[in-house]
């Protein structure tokens, strides 16, 4: 079955939780603010972040997120040379840390077996959402004729469709989107702007604001790193103004906030990345909520 359409959910303070370290967070005691973390990955030996490679253990992360006031986070496997288990151990985590932790599964779409893989992903790994970085350029196929079969596997599943895009592919991911109604499709890191040359004072933010009436597409406001001049100023204005471009374009109920941890640790803590937007952006308190849990409570079923 297909997830419901965006409805509205309760607000929120939007002063930030004050945590005991070492003990588990829990906002709601302090000001009711859920927090979902919708971007982290989590693995023993992260290659790319030599020499420091263990930032993404899953303690470390649970310690993190206890120490910032976040209730949940969902998990983005990075299935690589180097962790090509990383599916079965974030699901296997997702398991054993239920109210802590979810899962996505990384399934490259582009193979001949995926539409199979999608439809299994749920039982298999309890999947929240299918995550794919697409290892080709130019995503017109998603569009075509031959692609149905893999939408179709999306919508018996029930699974949101989570992307890495630029710019260049925008028009192919709106048409994607347009076509298929029921499935909920989100684009990882602000839809990845500054790869495509998309300022922050752009009304049209690259086309992207050509789906402002595409309700089942999503963005991620995560990885503020990758958006800023300066990475390691929580209050960098550049990422804050993409915020509000695109608070603007398509209203919090669709927009969601991540840390992308470990990544971001090479320029601020676990923590400034939580109060980014739960301190420094300039937002209502039911705008906050909705960014901050609502809107991926209520896409992930979390």
């Amino acid at each position: 079955m297909a997830p419901s359409p965006p409805t509205p959910l309760a607000t929120a303070s939007s002063n930030p939780p004050q945590v005991v370290r070492g003990m588990r967070a829990s906002p709601l005691s302090e000001n009711s603010m859920r927090v979902i973390d919708a971007h982290v990955h989590t693995l023993d030996n992260y290659q790319p972040m030599a020499p420091f490679e263990d930032m993404g253990r899953v303690d470390r992360l649970l310690h993190w997120m206890d120490d910032a006031g976040v209730d949940k986070a969902v998990m983005l496997p990075v299935v690589a040379d180097f962790s090509p288990e990383n599916n079965e151990e974030c699901a296997n985590w997702a398991r054993n840390h239920p109210e802590r932790l979810a899962a996505m599964t990384d399934v490259p779409l582009h193979e001949a077996n995926a539409a199979e893989r999608v439809r299994a992903a749920r039982e298999q790994y309890g999947a929240v959402a299918i995550s794919c970085y697409p290892s080709t350029p130019d995503l017109a196929w998603l569009t075509e004729p031959d692609a149905e079969p893999l939408w179709d596997a999306f919508k018996e599943s029930g699974l949101p469709c989570n992307l890495h895009v630029t710019q260049p592919n925008y028009s192919h991911i709106i048409t994607a989107a347009r076509q298929h109604p029921e499935v909920p499709i989100l684009l990882n890191h602000f839809a990845l702007p500054k790869g495509g040359g998309v300022t922050s004072d752009d009304p049209s933010y690259g086309g992207l604001a050509s789906a402002a009436d595409v309700p089942n597409l999503f963005v991620k406001v995560s990885a503020f790193y990758a958006a800023a001049d300066t990475p390691w100023d929580p209050a960098c204005p550049v990422p804050l103004a993409y915020l509000q471009r695109l608070l603007g374009i398509f209203g919090a109920a669709r927009l969601l906030f991540g840390t992308d941890w470990p990544p971001a640790g090479k320029h601020l803590s676990y923590r400034q990345g939580v109060e980014i937007v739960r301190t420094y952006a300039e937002l209502s308190p039911q705008d906050r909520d909705l960014i901050l849990s609502g809107t991926a409570a209520r896409l992930f079923g979390i």
